[in-house]
Order: structure tokens, then C-alpha cells, then sequence
């Protein structure tokens, strides 16, 4: 059989939003069956803190986790009781039905196979000047800005004073890439262990210069100085040139500033899991089917947060995409096959003047297995949004006798359903 439709592949998420829709539709049916709140079904299946790591029957290791606290805060922030009973008296009168839904899910990041390894080089001149180079790729998701303050944390520099050079075959021997949430997770904790070679080489320098033991130096502010004398100061750049001048290092330190290394994450199903609770309270017409988000609540558990304005990124940017899955973006065919959605004229994308306002929060559980703590955020909340959508909507159409509907949830797909023509 011949076909224009084109073949599919991964966007962001990787098969984890249509796995977690299955699975959250699956949770809110099972509710529906026994007579129960949706909320307490999840409840009764979270993995308790206590009992991290935790290994699951499939081999998975999840590493870390506070799932009950963070479903709280989440259902407390969303006012989810006070939601919950405007759903039930919307389904008494003739105007607009309200429906409110909930998702919980993880999102290992980390990759498999080569992918859960990465290289970095760091490099010091002697006038002061810092590259850091990494074999990830960042294209807008900020995974250089993190990078330079992980370097800068460990020289006791800014950010600012640290270059990131990436994705440059002249410069950089070689690299993963970005994706399968691992940029920050495999490629930021290679830097941080890179970086730590040479903080503890300028350390050894500095307690030389200073006249003090080592554990007394502190790397702050662009200089470095002894705890026990702040008033005495050596420069950062002067530690660099020291570093490159044998009559100025201590005894059997070697010159330069250059250093390389690598990280890589443990057995192959071992990985950090991120956790986040979503819930949506969606107002769907009798009239027309159109459905409208009336809020949005969400809380993410990523593993400590280096920068809370990327995380923040990421997570608007996956909300839009999982609300464009759940009611807008499907490419649509004619009988013969012809793309009718071909551009983003036709192509229905989210835009910030449809999307509603993001009442959001964190959680930090660390993670074990990587030095800095962290999980990935990047693919998470694509992950929640779709499933916490649709489980809306299906809860506003309840008393219709509506199972299921396909994504895109089109005003079309809620009008014809709520006429007992689908579902």
C-alpha cells in the first residue's frame, strides 16, 4: 500500500506522554468502576520515601522520591475539593460542565547505553581567562548558562567568566548530544567532576602562595584566601599565572591548567526519576464542545535545582507542548491522502494567548547517582500535561457516559461525544 502520510518519531517526551496517558486514563476508569476520587486511587499506589531506592519488578531502580508531599502541596495550591465540587454542581444546571484531573508520573533521564556517558575539558589560561568544553549540544534550553555556573561554583568565579564552547568538531573531540533528558544529568555532572580537578589544583597553589594548609583555603568572590586571614587575598588571575611558572607551584605539583574528564551514570537501569503532580480544572461547552483551562497546577520534583529560571523554562514550554497534544496539534488527511494541516497556517500550535496562567512550584529530593544531586526536568511536564488534560475533560463529560476520546480533544470530537456519537 502506498501512503503520503509521513512516518512519526520523538518530540519531546520520547514515548513517555502516550505511555502516561495510558496509564493516568487507566487510574481515573479504574476510580470511576469502584466509586472512588481519583486522588485516593494514586494515593494508595505511590511508592512511600522510606522506601527508596526502590527496585521495580522490571529491573528499574528509582532512585529517590517524596511523592506523597508533593502530591499534596500540589492538590492543596490547586484548590483541588474546591474544583472538585464546582465539577459536581456544573453537571446539575445547563451552562458550562467543569471537570478537574490529575496526573502523577516519572521521567528517568540519563539515556541508555553510550548516551549515559559524556567528556568535558576545562581549560585555564595564564592570564585568567576559563573554557569549559562539553560534548552537549544546548539550543535554547539553557544547558550553558548551567554549565558555566556549575564551573564557576567550584573556581569561585561568575558565571560570566566562564566560556562554554559546544557543538564544534574543532574544538570538541566528542559528544552525545542533547537529548533523552541527559544534557545537565551526564554532560553537567562531567564538568562538575572536571572542574573539581582543577579546584583542587588551585587550592594546592593558593595554600602555597598563602603560607596556610589547604583546608583552610576558600575560592570566593574571584580570589582565593586563607579562613583564618580573609584580609590577605591572592587573585584569581594570579593563581593562573602561578599555576604556569614551576618556581611558584608547591613541590610536586605539575604546570598548567589544563584537565579532562568524564562521567558516566551506573548500571544501565539505574537512573535518576523525576516526579511531578499535575492538576487541571477545564470547562467544556454544552453548546459547542469547546474546551477552556480554567487553571493549572503543577509542582515538578528535579533533584536539586541549579538555576530556577531555566527549570521554570522548561516547564512552561512543556506544559504548552502537552496541552498542544491534548486538545489542538493532529495532522488531518483528505480522502485521498492529500495533508490538510501542511503548515503552521493550518497546523494548530499552542501560542501564550490560549494558554492559561501556570500556578507552579518545586520539590528537591537529590539523587544519588550523580555528584551534583540532579534529575532531569527537560521532557517531564510533556509527560503530565496531555494525561492531566484529557482526564479533565473525560471528568467534565462523565455524565455522558464518555470513556474515552482520541487527542486532539477538538470542540468537534466533545460535541459529537456528548451527542452519543463517540466514546
Amino acid at each position: 500500500m502506498v501512503t503520503k502520510k509521513p512516518p512519526t518519531g520523538a518530540y519531546r517526551g520520547a514515548g513517555g506522554p502516550e505511555s502516561a496517558f495510558c496509564m493516568e486514563r487507566t487510574v481515573d476508569l479504574v476510580a470511576q468502576e469502584l466509586g472512588l476520587d481519583p486522588v485516593e486511587v494514586r494515593r494508595k499506589n505511590f511508592i512511600s520515601s522510606s522506601d527508596f531506592p526502590y527496585l521495580t519488578p522490571t529491573g528499574l531502580t528509582y532512585d529517590s522520591g517524596d511523592y506523597d508531599t508533593v502530591f499534596d502541596r500540589t492538590l492543596e495550591m490547586a484548590d483541588y475539593s474546591g474544583w472538585r465540587e464546582k465539577a459536581r454542581e456544573s453537571k446539575n444546571g445547563n451552562g458550562p460542565l467543569i471537570g478537574v484531573g490529575v496526573a502523577t508520573v516519572i521521567k528517568m533521564s540519563g539515556g541508555s547505553g553510550e548516551s549515559r556517558n559524556e567528556e568535558a575539558w576545562l581549560k585555564i589560561e595564564p592570564d585568567g581567562r576559563i573554557t569549559a568544553l562539553t560534548g552537549i549540544s544546548p539550543h535554547g534550553q539553557g544547558s550553558a548558562t548551567a554549565f558555566a555556573q556549575i564551573v564557576a561554583d567550584q573556581l569561585g568565579v561568575t558565571p560570566a567568566d566562564v566560556q562554554v564552547l559546544h557543538g564544534d568538531t574543532a574544538v570538541v573531540p566528542s559528544g552525545g548530544g542533547t537529548g533523552a533528558t541527559r544534557a545537565t544529568v551526564v554532560g553537567g555532572s562531567a564538568l562538575y567532576l572536571v572542574a573539581e580537578k582543577a579546584h583542587h589544583k588551585l587550592v594546592s597553589i593558593a595554600a602555597h602562595q598563602l603560607g596556610c594548609a589547604e583546608v583552610d583555603v576558600v575560592l570566593e568572590e574571584g580570589q582565593a584566601f586563607s579562613s583564618h586571614d580573609p584580609g590577605r587575598t591572592v587573585a584569581f588571575w594570579e593563581l593562573a599565572a602561578a599555576a604556569y611558572s614551576e618556581e611558584q607551584l608547591p613541590p610536586g605539583v605539575t604546570a598548567g591548567l589544563d584537565f579532562s574528564g568524564s562521567f558516566t551514570l551506573g548500571q544501565p537501569y539505574q537512573s535518576p526519576h523525576s516526579f511531578s503532580t499535575h492538576v487541571v480544572a477545564v470547562q467544556v461547552s454544552r453548546e459547542n464542545g469547546v474546551v477552556e483551562i480554567l487553571n493549572y497546577t503543577a509542582i515538578h520534583d528535579c533533584g536539586r535545582i541549579l538555576n530556577p529560571m531555566l527549570v521554570e523554562g522548561q516547564v512552561h514550554g512543556g506544559i504548552a507542548q502537552g496541552i498542544g497534544q491534548a486538545l489542538w496539534e493532529g495532522m488531518a488527511y483528505s480522502p485521498d491522502g492529500q495533508p490538510l494541516t501542511a503548515s503552521l497556517m493550518d497546523y494548530a500550535m499552542p501560542s501564550a494567548k490560549g494558554l492559561p496562567e501556570l500556578n507552579l512550584d518545586t520539590h528537591e529530593t537529590p539523587s544519588p547517582m550523580n555528584p551534583l544531586g540532579i534529575k532531569g526536568i527537560g521532557e517531564l511536564p510533556t509527560v503530565a500535561a496531555p494525561a492531566a488534560v484529557a482526564n479533565a475533560v473525560m471528568d467534565a463529560l462523565s455524565g455522558f457516559g464518555v470513556r474515552h476520546i482520541d487527542t486532539p480533544l477538538t470542540p468537534e470530537k466533545v460535541w459529537n461525544a456528548m451527542q452519543g456519537r463517540i466514546g
